[in-house]
Parts: C-alpha cells; sequence; structure tokens
C-alpha cells in the first residue's frame, strides 16, 4: 500500500520522457502485451517491433496533430492581430483624410496662392 501511495507521489512530478525513454517504456508494453496475448517466442520479436512501430507512429501523428493545432491558433490570433492594426490604420488615415480636407477648406477660404496654399496646409496638417 505505501509503494502504491509514493508512486502517486512521484507521478505528479513526472517530466516528459525522452527518446530512449520512451522506447524503453514501449517494449515494456509491447512485451506484457505478446505475454496477454500469448504470443509464440518465434514470432516475439516480430510482435514487438511492430507493436513498438505503432506506438511510436501513435505518439508522432498526436505531436504533429498538436503541432498543426498550434498553428493554426497562431495564425488566428495574428489576424486577429492584423484586422486590429488595419481597423486603427483606417481610422487614422480617415482623420488624416478629414483633417487635410478641413485644412484645404480654409486655404480655399482664404484664397492662397499656390506656393502660399502648400505652406498653410502642410502647416495646418501637422498641427
Amino acid at each position: 500500500m505505501l509503494l502504491f501511495a509514493g508512486d502517486a507521489g512521484i507521478a505528479q512530478t513526472v517530466q516528459p520522457l525522452g527518446n530512449r525513454a520512451l522506447r524503453q517504456q514501449d517494449k515494456r508494453e509491447c512485451t506484457n502485451q505478446s505475454a496477454q496475448q500469448n504470443i509464440a517466442r518465434r514470432n516475439l520479436a516480430e510482435f514487438v517491433r511492430k507493436c513498438m512501430a505503432d506506438r511510436q507512429a501513435e505518439r508522432k501523428k498526436n505531436a504533429a496533430d498538436e503541432s498543426r493545432l498550434q498553428k493554426g491558433m497562431a495564425t488566428e490570433e495574428w489576424a486577429a492581430i492584423m484586422e486590429v492594426r488595419n481597423r486603427e490604420r483606417r481610422q487614422q488615415l480617415e482623420q488624416d483624410a478629414a483633417k487635410r480636407a478641413d485644412c484645404n477648406k480654409q486655404a480655399n477660404q482664404q484664397k492662397f496662392r499656390l506656393a502660399e496654399r502648400r505652406r498653410f496646409i502642410k502647416k495646418c496638417v501637422a498641427q
């Protein structure tokens, strides 16, 4: 009973396994599975190799799916960020256009000539 409780405490702090540890774990699991299925000794090596390959393929598939999911989330987040940036940029451009139109209107009212008009509008927009 104490042994089981001790393993539970250790299991909570388990870190991801390396490749070697995963292969060893797969070999133990496949060997246990072969014993449960009463695989003949002459077929044992082939069964264990196939079982280990299947487990590794499943692990790789799960990792690829997880990576694809994270990339999809990153793409969606990037699209949302760009949408906000574009909206802010569009608003800024609209404000600039409105200010330039107002400055043009003021320049028309004051009947500036070309060079004076350019200076006035440049100064007005900068304010």
